[in-house]
């Protein structure tokens, strides 16, 4: 099992910044393990880039919440 940590997070965002500029689409995906680790740092990664969706079906917003 593996969470990354805020800084590990932070060093990540960096680069992210900079292959967005030079990409039209970014993806980001987290390898889940048994904890579930994955949804929780996307979900804080998300807040880190401040990323803001918009128009998901609330099934899809339900797939990141702690009650799933």
């Amino acid at each position: 099992m593996y969470r990354y940590n805020q800084h590990e997070l932070l060093e990540w965002k960096k680069y992210i910044i900079e292959l967005n500029k030079q990409s039209k689409d970014l993806y980001i995906i987290f390898n889940n393990n048994s904890g579930g680790d994955a949804a929780d740092n996307a979900k804080q990664f998300i807040e880190m880039l401040s990323i803001e969706y918009q128009g998901l079906a609330p099934r899809q917003l339900d797939l990141f919440s702690e009650n799933s």
